[in-house]
């Protein structure tokens, strides 16, 4: 009896002993498979500002954050430009609506929901106007020309405002010129004298009636001066021209003449049969030289040829450096003509 006693108890104590061991295995099996609770990700926010070389109220934003703690480390972005406006571009670029100083403000916001934001204040300038300059320094007039396939309906605007040089001589005459294949005065649809400090008037172009009919208004110095002038031909005979100034209708619908006489009637109905295809902004004489300034911005030309009004040419400076030399000659990346000389890009201070 006391041997079989004693056997039980040894398989008694087995039995316990291989239970044990397996609520031992399925407890560790079971640790294996439950997901413990992450560690959240750290996020650090983070960016760098670039103002733009040709707009001071533009800036670009190089996003610089980063999320570290968790395998996707992707980020959502949330910016706030100091209440002028907002983004969720990772790197955007933003255009302020004016001078001053703004709170850029940037949240990043992990795969997990963690957070983090960073500021920076952006001390905004209005940008400096820019402009292109033409003067007469030397023994030939100081111009800015542009020249295109023909244009028998179209027009030009632009700015413009006069002003006297640093030694405070007499500001000279500016003017504007639309020709047909002939830059030769005689032979242009239209030229316009400005003034800054009487009323504007024809060099050519213009006839006796038109000369009597035109409303010139007074020019003025140091000051920005809008002009159009638009033209019109047929193909047949010498083109119409309208000026306008300030404004103001100087003529409309005026037919362009010779100064010339009869005999270069049949030069300039040749030359401007089919339109423009030259624009010119000259300051000054072949006669003389000035220190004074012919300020020329915001240039536009368009063609109605198609049935449709489009934009040929446009240029306001603004992608340019102040000093910048427009003559092709010297500078290869101008889109002016040749025949441009003394002529530099000017900037406000």
């Amino acid at each position: 009896m006391k041997n079989l006693f004693g056997l039980g108890n040894r398989n008694i104590i087995l039995m316990m002993c291989f239970f044990l061991s397996l609520v031992v295995i399925t407890s560790c099996g079971d640790d294996e498979n439950m997901d413990p609770d992450p560690d959240p990700s750290t996020v650090v926010a983070n960016f760098a500002s670039q103002v733009d070389a040709d707009n001071s109220l533009t800036y670009t934003f190089t996003n610089n954050s980063v999320v570290n703690g968790i395998d996707d480390k992707t980020f959502t972005s949330s910016w706030n430009f100091g209440g002028d406006g907002t983004s969720t571009d990772e790197n955007p670029t933003y255009t302020f609506s004016g001078e001053g100083s703004y709170d850029v403000v940037l949240t990043v916001t992990a795969t997990d929901g963690v957070t983090a934001t960073t500021n920076e204040v952006i001390e905004v300038t209005a940008p400096k106007n820019r402009y292109a300059v033409i003067t007469d320094l030397t023994d030939d007039t100081g111009e800015l020309r542009i020249a295109f396939d023909s244009i028998q309906t179209g027009r030009v605007t632009y700015m413009y405002r006069v002003a006297a040089g640093p030694v405070d001589m007499d500001i000279k005459d500016a003017f504007i010129n639309v020709s047909g294949t002939s830059t030769s005065g005689d032979d242009a649809i239209v030229e316009v004298r400005l003034k800054d400090n009487a009323p504007h008037e024809f060099r050519e172009g213009a006839s006796d009636e038109t000369i009597a009919a035109a409303n010139f208004p007074e020019g003025l110095a140091d000051t920005w001066i809008p002009i159009e002038v638009s033209w019109a031909s047929d193909g047949v005979g010498t083109p119409t021209y309208t000026v306008i100034i300030g404004g103001q209708t100087v003529i409309m619908d005026a037919v362009s003449t010779t100064n010339g006489g009869d005999g270069d009637v049949p030069g300039h109905l040749a030359a401007t049969i089919d339109g423009a295809h030259t624009v010119q902004w000259k300051y000054n004489s072949n006669s003389s030289i000035n220190d004074g300034f012919y300020h020329v911005d915001d240039i536009v030309l368009y063609s109605s040829d198609s049935g449709t009004e489009t934009v040929v040419f446009e240029d306001n400076f603004q992608g340019r450096t102040a000093g910048e030399n427009l003559d092709p000659d010297v500078n290869l990346d101008s889109p002016y003509h040749p025949n441009s000389a003394d002529v530099t890009v000017g900037e406000d201070q």
